[in-house]
């Protein structure tokens, strides 16, 4: 009896699948990996028998564990400091190369990649909500497809806000421009708090900003 209710609780970071697996998800910020999470990526997957999977968002997924070998993989990624995504948080932004590496690219995105990585990814979100960054308004990161977007131009970076993609995709509204890395911080805060003030069980952003409308949203995330 122990045993089955001890089966049945949920392990952070652990995700149970429809089929009866389960999966861990490993944060990339800005995309990137460090060759040192590579490695214990390697040795956790031969070890166990897990499918690598890059998700659709930038991270890596770890499938097909069991209920046992998905504990034991978990408790090794995190004892080698791999991090691994445990709640529901703002988490990292999916972001382009940019500057100076893609030719299109008008803005470097890794930098305020990180950036908001460090100061917003921990903060816990209800509902979903996702950022993304890209270096010049192609939006290969889908900066316009998102709940905040950031879309490099010349002179800083446009904000896009309501973007979402699944059944009945909708593009972002741009409302404003930032140029420096703590408004970027900033909007997406206020983003949040409005988020989780006006946001409906399951609703995403555009749904707070038809609510409020483009204008209130705009001010009340400080753009007149």
């Amino acid at each position: 009896m122990t045993s089955d209710i001890n089966c049945s609780l949920a392990v952070p970071g652990l995700k149970r699948k429809k089929d009866g697996s389960y999966s861990i998800s490993i944060e990339c910020p800005c995309g990137n990996v460090d060759v040192s999470v590579l490695k214990e990526i390697t040795r956790v997957a031969e070890e166990f028998g897990t499918t690598v999977h890059l998700t659709s968002v930038q991270k890596i997924m770890l499938l097909n564990l069991t209920r046992e070998t998905g504990e034991k993989a978990l408790a090794r990624l995190k004892s080698a400091g791999v991090t691994v995504k445990t709640k529901r948080t703002l988490s990292q932004a999916m972001v382009c190369v940019g500057l100076p590496y893609c030719p299109l690219a008008l803005q470097e995105t890794m930098p305020l990649a990180n950036y908001l990585y460090k100061q917003v990814s921990a903060l816990e979100i209800p509902p979903k909500m996702k950022t993304a960054i890209s270096g010049c308004p192609a939006a290969c990161s889908w900066a316009n497809m998102v709940d905040v977007g950031f879309v490099g131009v010349k002179n800083g970076f446009k904000v896009l806000v309501g973007g979402h993609g699944g059944y009945r995709p909708v593009v972002g509204k741009e409302i404003g421009l930032i140029k420096n890395h703590k408004e970027a911080v900033d909007v997406v805060k206020k983003a949040r708090a409005l988020f989780i003030e006006h946001a409906e069980k399951k609703g995403r952003l555009s749904d707070v900003v038809e609510k409020l409308g483009v204008e209130r949203f705009k001010k009340e995330l400080g753009f007149v």
